[in-house]
């Protein structure tokens, strides 16, 4: 599992600008990840994964900007509503269905979001 962090740390290094935590407890049968990671634009990321017998049990994915979510991922069951329950995603102040819940694909959609931050950025200069 150690490896497979430090290889997405090292494929998202061009918006990560630092790890402030990397926690990874392994046991027999269970692991827990906590991570938080500092954007370059100076957002922040609050990772946590809980795995049991080699499978994603629990997982929260978080980006805040200027102290409010501005995504986050979550398989918590308080939407039952949702198409893709329990997967699902805040956005913005609404709840949607989560069609891709894993680590890369948030990470991915991420980088989207802030190539189009810089993009409209470009566009008002």
């Amino acid at each position: 599992m150690r490896e497979r962090l430090e290889s997405l740390l090292e494929r998202y290094s061009d918006i990560i600008a630092s790890v402030e935590e990397f926690s990874l407890v392994e046991r027999p049968g269970v692991a827990v990840l906590r991570l938080k990671l500092n954007l370059r634009d100076a957002s922040t990321l609050y990772i946590r994964e809980i795995w049991v017998r080699g499978r994603l049990e629990a997982y929260s994915y978080y980006r805040i900007v200027e102290g409010e979510v501005s995504e986050g991922w979550n398989n918590a069951r308080h939407h039952p509503d949702i198409r893709t329950f329990p997967h699902h995603k805040h956005v913005g102040g609404r709840v949607e269905p989560l069609e891709t819940p894993s680590l890369e694909a948030f990470l991915e959609a991420v980088r989207r979001a802030l190539e189009d931050q810089a993009g409209e950025v470009r566009d008002r200069s």
